[in-house]
């Protein structure tokens, strides 16, 4: 234990960085102060989808450095210096990441990085942007020390080279685009997205999701806008396997919303996505054509189809209240009929955002999200193990980070005592189950019955197939946290960030995060049926009574393997900016 303390102070103390990012991540800085000036009305209405071109970006930072705000405007100009002061920024950025709780020994993760990032106009209607990351780290992709139901920040593969305790990877995204003005541009490029109102944690695409092929069309107007988006995403298998598996390319997602503004307090959007793979389908580009018109003149019914209705209201300056309702499928006959107790795949997310005109507050925020059993998934019929048609990018949620049939609430404030020193604090609380634990006894039979171990875990993977078609028992019912075991899971975070004065030769930033996590009922997400319970069955098949026995027992030995745990997370940077 004193070896692996003293390991990890010593490479702390190797470490240097900075959080040095660029317009073309939407987690980075600049998107957390867009934010703070969209709620205090310092900005007009934008498009859903991030990130913003260089063009855009220059564009906002001018709007907030001629407002009436002293504060924003100083906030602004270090922004604007920051990210356009010269066309080349050179960084370095090291982070140490330990992990203790009461069962297990600590376990401690290593990332130093070197960065280039930057942006650059050419001919005023051109721009380049990019940030390039050469990391080492002493995890390797899926094994990385990160809170349940969070994101990993860098966008890494399995190919790598070896330098004693660590391994080096290399990070690229970039990005072009051709602008019209601020009213109209083409961009494209390989870098995470961002889309609707809640900026860090969406439902329809969120900043968490690793990185993917991207291109879009957007229209800027003053009281409307227009955007219409192709995601080059990878499919993954769709059986279970503890091994890495490649990914396969050919699977796509296109996007398209429209945005009305016609007041300063009320913004509505409604959009469209399809998830499809194996093939292009020119159909899903079209500007205005919608999309369920588009999948029946295909003539394919297995496209996943999502729409929805986001809409933000600014009662008063510094307060806007944000939701947005992702409908991923329903049985509208069943809810005509007035029964809701029926097919409802959807996640609601609803929050408040204030940002008062006081220089210590720079913003409070307070929602909660829905997401029914079964959102996001989808069952793919072309056969071959490999789905291109659920709601993932190599395996991983587009959207929100919480599986299906859960629900969270989440408080977080971003504070600012000093010029020079932010103070950021999160409370987050989780409720999930696993749906199939609601399966009447002949719809979790054919689980028993595969013997290919198909997904029952209740994750974004697990599709209500049971491994042998589509059942009806999931058409009828909402199963919506009905479930006698659930997993109850609590965050408390505390980050705290000190900017040094500039130096000669560039700035200093320190960082200091603490996170508390406690999970009742950790492993909820193991497969609770092994798909081998009900191999080899005798002359004349089982009985029912048979049957209900093994999947009760499966159940029983599944509940045995849960626990409750409390995770400590202990992370500190020193960060420089050349």
């Amino acid at each position: 234990m004193r070896k692996q303390i003293v390991y990890f102070i010593i490479y702390i103390l190797l470490s240097i960085g900075v959080s040095a990012q660029s317009i073309i991540n939407p987690m980075d800085s600049f998107y957390e102060d867009l934010q703070i000036w969209d709620a205090m009305g310092l900005v007009p209405a934008l498009p859903p989808l991030r990130p913003y071109p260089e063009r855009l970006v220059k564009s906002i930072l001018k709007t907030v450095m001629e407002s009436d705000s002293i504060l924003q405007q100083e906030k602004a100009r270090r922004q604007y210096e920051r990210l356009f002061g010269k066309p080349l920024n050179i960084a370095a950025e090291g982070t140490g990441i330990s992990k203790s709780n009461h069962q297990e020994d600590r376990q401690e993760q290593v990332n130093v990085s070197a960065i280039a990032f930057g942006s650059f106009p050419v001919l005023d209607i051109f721009s380049i942007s990019y940030d390039l990351n050469l990391l080492l780290s002493n995890k390797a992709p899926g094994e990385e020390i990160v809170s349940e139901n969070s994101g990993y920040a860098h966008d890494i593969y399995k190919d790598t080279a070896d330098i004693g305790p660590f391994s080096v990877y290399a990070g690229f995204n970039t990005s072009a685009a051709v602008n019209y003005k601020d009213v109209l541009w083409l961009q494209g490029g390989v870098s995470r997205s961002s889309w609707g109102d809640f900026y860090d944690n969406g439902v329809v695409i969120g900043p968490n999701a690793f990185h993917a092929g991207n291109i879009s069309l957007v229209l800027n107007q003053k009281k409307w806008n227009y955007t219409l988006a192709l995601f080059l995403l990878s499919a993954s298998s769709d059986v279970p396997t503890n091994s890495y598996t490649r990914p396969f390319p050919e699977k796509f997602m296109a996007l398209h919303s429209i945005g009305f503004n016609p007041w300063n307090w009320l913004n509505v959007t409604v959009y469209e996505n399809a998830v499809f793979g194996q093939r292009f389908e020119p159909l899903y580009l079209l500007p205005i054509s919608p999309f369920m018109v588009s999948q029946e003149l295909i003539g394919v019914s297995d496209d996943n189809i999502q729409m929805g209705l986001s809409f933000k209201i600014k009662p008063l300056k510094g307060l806007s209240w944000a939701t947005n309702i992702f409908l991923d499928d329903a049985h509208f006959n069943d809810l005509v009929r007035f029964k809701f107790d029926t097919k409802i795949r959807t996640a609601i997310q609803s929050g408040i955002t204030w940002a008062p005109p006081v220089p210590f507050i720079s913003l409070v925020q307070l929602d909660y999200t829905l997401i029914t059993p079964y959102t996001y998934t989808h069952e793919d019929n072309s056969g071959g193990g490999i789905n291109y048609q659920n709601y993932t990018n190599g395996g991983r949620s587009l959207g929100a980070a919480v599986p299906p049939n859960s629900d969270r609430i989440t408080l977080t404030s971003k504070l600012q005592p000093f010029k020079s020193l932010k103070v950021n604090t999160s409370a987050v609380f989780i409720r999930h189950a696993n749906v199939n634990e609601s399966l009447p006894w002949d719809v979790a039979a054919p689980y028993l019955y595969s013997a290919n171990s198909v997904y029952s875990n209740g994750g974004i993977l697990d599709s209500p197939n049971a491994g042998e078609g589509y059942f009806d028992y999931a058409h009828h019912n909402l199963m919506f946290m009905e479930q006698d075991t659930k997993q109850y899971i609590t965050q408390l975070g505390l980050d705290v960030i000190w900017e040094l004065p500039p130096l000669s030769f560039g700035k200093i930033t320190f960082s200091l995060g603490y996170l508390f996590e406690y999970i009742y009922n950790d492993g909820i997400d193991r497969n609770m049926f092994t798909g081998y319970e009900l191999q080899a069955p005798p002359a004349g098949g089982y009985t029912q009574a048979t049957i209900e026995q093994k999947i009760a027992a499966a159940k029983d030995e599944w509940r045995s393997n849960l626990s409750n745990r409390l995770n400590h997370y202990l992370t500190l940077g020193m960060k420089l900016l050349f």
